[in-house]
């Protein structure tokens, strides 16, 4: 997996300063320079946009830009995920690419829930058994959150030759936090239902409790989705 220029964000709840805001707009101004510089490096690998895309200098700045925008409580505004794949065929290759960067940030959303899981068995807010039961059905959901995530076209898409035979797709994903974290917590809660049926109604509850501590945590709008 190639990397980006900036590294690839958690769902961490990160909170801007004032002075981190003026660096952003730097590192934006800074971000065409080098973009360029890793469309050079990049095309050296074989690396090219798909016909009629864009190229590969402004997908990459595109791509950068939009991993620094943030909501008006200063998190990040997107969640994004790379993916990359392999195949015979072009559309082989971009299809595997998609579920790769899907998996990607599906991982990402069940870690943040974990934390948070973690966090209140610490505290006594929850006890062990119930935490584990939760545990058990956000690992287990990553499949669910992949299949619940909308089709968006990639940010960033590049293609090269492998060997005489394969070819090469790369692809990053952005989703919106708000729409991300609804489709997770939706899989998650049809997970339960379909998993642990004496003991959904309980189980829906604390999820629906943890989503409203990310939400609220990162000052976004909450949606539901019962």
């Amino acid at each position: 997996m190639l990397a980006f220029g900036l590294a690839s964000c958690a769902v961490a709840q990160k909170k801007f300063t004032k002075g981190e805001r003026g660096a952003l707009k730097e590192l934006k101004a800074k971000t065409i320079k080098d973009a360029r510089k890793e469309a050079r490096k990049m095309k050296k690998q074989g690396f090219k946009p798909f016909p009629g895309g864009l190229p590969l200098e402004m997908q990459l700045q595109d791509s950068w830009i939009k991993q620094l925008e943030v909501n008006e409580e200063g998190h990040e505004k997107y969640l994004y995920a790379d993916g990359n794949g392999v195949g015979k065929t072009q559309t082989a290759a971009e299809f595997q690419a998609m579920e790769v960067a899907k998996l990607q940030l599906a991982g990402q959303i069940s870690n943040e829930v974990i934390q948070i899981i973690e966090g209140k068995i610490a505290n006594e807010q929850i006890d062990r058994e119930t935490g584990n039961s939760l545990t058990k059905i956000v690992s287990g959901s990553k499949n669910y959150v992949v299949e619940s995530l909308p089709y968006v076209k990639p940010r960033l898409k590049v293609i090269r030759e492998v060997g005489k035979r394969d070819v090469e797709v790369q692809v990053k994903l952005f989703y919106s936090y708000e729409e991300s974290l609804a489709a997770a917590e939706a899989s998650m809660e049809r997970r339960a239902r379909e998993e642990l049926e004496s003991e959904a109604d309980e189980l829906i509850e604390e999820i629906d409790n943890i989503f409203d501590n990310v939400f609220q945590r990162r000052g976004e709008r909450r949606g539901r989705n019962r």
